[in-house]
């Protein structure tokens, strides 16, 4: 991962656009940049820049269309019986149109137009398109698209330029990123459904559920995605891309109710590019029993107690919050402006809250001993496929392996096009619509085996005097429900009092406090062993994080505070 140049970038001067061509050596040519998508894209493109002007109106200096072809499959089943059986072949047209030029443009700015266009696009420029291969019908759409961006950008133009007409003059950053183009082309994949055996074999993970456990387990799910096609990319700067869509997910859940009535859940979900890559059917099943005994056991064992502390996170737990604490911290996220002066601004200051350690390049921000990076050209850890790793971003940018944390000190930000300050360059880190990390390495100089790791930590809380101390194993995600309220973190799903015998107790009703990224400043080991995790920040793409077990000096775990739901008066009659 390398540091992101330092450029002045003042949009009055005329870059001379050097075009790269990257094809990556695959046994036969990739031909989907000559379909009729393609070539549609390209004649509209060219049209547009070419005649594209209202009367007394700035014309485009930056047009970009992607096309999404793709295949969405979910498959759901409880108790092996189907829920779901979903197949949707779509294609979506996203069109960017920019006005101005790279130090100050339509961007960056929330001001909402109506009716700017025969054609409504969604917020992210979007709508959808033919999935017939007709050039013509094509063409119109993207034409339809291109006006309505086109429309909406004049209006946003005309309205930030009359927003910073009065604002003191100060620290000003471009708007856009001056970036050399390339082309990437590379087999995509058929729309096709693919691997039509997921249906019975998502019946018969549900299944684990069923029989005497149905007494403990109160609702359970068994989820599997699959995302696959093409993505067509075109920008007016000379950046073409044609690359796969490919991410599949399998999600299992389930939760039971304690005697007192509350409510203890448990799930793991596993992400990877292709169906293919997910565990095989023995692996799946005993892992779906092993949470159905832990969720068992945990039902009828004692509510823990607050703490504040040492705390050891193993596994998903540190996973997970390495995902939402610390990885959040270190996207070079700059918000839009708003008319009343409220956003990222001119100078990038990135409103406290989306950039948080904008402030705190050059400063430690984990303890010396660790380092931390994006590094998403890895496609292997362990012997196992790397779900995040890609090869190419939203802007035909290919991404670039990049240290974040050096010996403790934050060298730099994941970073996209949208200027920060000391961030003028993107690193190849926009997916989605969104700055994304790839593939997150943490690791430490000084780690231990993880048996070792453990006694360091039953050591400590005697150092300390305390009389037990919590080993966390499972977290939920944020989808499943990680706040609550102010001063919450995460759930915990899997947790244990640890005495200082070493002895292990499960408990069950707790949850974190806030955690900030600030706690990461005081770790005080890891494990040698580290665990790659994988999710799903959106339908299109992954991320995956490879963290060890982490020692944190200072942890607030509290009870778990929630309304408790009546049980259902009659019991189920599957528990017959």
């Amino acid at each position: 991962m390398s540091t992101p140049g330092l450029r002045r970038g003042s949009g009055q001067t005329l870059a001379v656009a050097v075009v790269l061509v990257l094809v990556l050596p695959f046994a036969q040519p990739p031909q989907a940049q000559d379909s009729p998508i393609f070539t549609a894209m390209q004649d509209e493109m060219a049209r547009s820049m070419r005649d594209l002007r209202l009367a007394d109106q700035p014309s485009p200096y930056y047009i970009e269309y992607e096309v999404r072809d793709r295949v969405v499959t979910r498959v759901t089943a409880r108790l092996g019986a189907l829920v779901d059986d979903l197949n949707a072949h779509n294609r979506t047209l996203r069109v960017a149109v920019r006005v101005g030029d790279y130090a100050f443009d339509s961007s960056l700015f929330n001001a909402p137009i109506a009716g700017s266009g025969v054609l409504q696009l969604s917020a992210d420029g979007s709508t959808t398109l033919p999935l017939d291969d007709n050039y013509g019908s094509m063409r119109r759409q993207m034409w339809l698209a291109t006006d309505a961006a086109y429309k909406r950008a004049v209006g946003v133009f005309a309205r930030k330029k009359a927003a910073f007409q009065n604002r003191a003059a100060g620290e000003e950053l471009p708007d856009f990123s001056r970036e050399q183009p390339v082309e990437t082309l590379l087999p995509g994949l058929p729309p096709i459904v693919v691997n039509r055996a997921w249906p019975e074999r998502t019946k018969a993970i549900s299944a684990v559920f069923l029989g005497p456990v149905m007494k403990a387990i109160d609702n359970s799910e068994v989820s599997v995605a699959d995302t696959r096609g093409t993505r067509y990319y075109l920008n007016s700067e000379g950046f073409k891309v044609v690359a796969p869509i490919q991410v599949a997910s399998i999600h299992v859940s389930a939760d039971a109710r304690a005697e007192d009535g509350m409510t203890v859940r448990e799930s793991f979900t596993l992400v990877e590019k292709h169906l293919e890559d997910l565990p095989a059917m023995p692996d799946i099943l005993r892992r779906t029993k092993e949470m159905v005994a832990r969720l068992s056991a945990v039902r009828v064992a004692p509510i823990g107690e607050d703490y504040t502390g040492p705390v050891l996170l193993e596994g998903q737990a540190s996973a997970e919050i390495v995902a939402q604490t610390l990885l959040q911290a270190v996207l070079a996220r700059r918000p839009p402006e708003a008319a009343g002066g409220r956003g990222g601004g001119r100078g990038g200051g990135g409103g406290g809250q989306v950039t948080p350690f904008l402030s705190r390049i050059g400063l430690r921000v984990l303890t010396d001993a660790f380092s931390l990076g994006d590094m998403a050209s890895l496609t292997e850890f362990d012997g196992r496929p790397v779900a995040g790793s890609y090869q190419v971003d939203d802007f035909g940018i290919r991404p670039k392996d990049v240290t974040l944390v050096e010996k403790g000190r934050l060298v730099t930000l994941i970073a996209g096009r949208a200027p920060l300050r000391g961030l003028l360059q993107s690193n190849g880190h926009t997916r989605s619509g969104d700055v994304q990390a790839g593939v997150i390495s943490m690791q430490s100089s000084e780690a231990v085996p993880a048996a070792e790791l453990k006694q360091k930590y039953i050591d400590l809380l005697k150092a300390q005097g305390k009389d037990f101390g919590y080993i966390v194993r499972g977290v939920a995600t944020p989808a499943e429900g990680p706040g609550g309220g102010p001063g919450n973190g995460p759930m915990i799903f899997s947790i244990v009092r640890v005495s200082l015998d070493g002895k292990e107790v499960a408990v069950r009703g707790m949850r974190f406090g806030a955690i900030a990224p600030a706690v990461f400043r005081d770790l005080l080991d890891a494990s040698r062993e580290r665990t790659l995790y994988s999710f799903r920040p959106n339908l299109n793409d992954a991320v995956s994080v490879i963290v060890p077990n982490l020692i944190f000096e200072e942890l607030e775990i509290q009870r778990a505070r929630e309304i408790i739901q009546k049980p259902p008066s009659v019991p189920s009659p599957l528990t017959d």
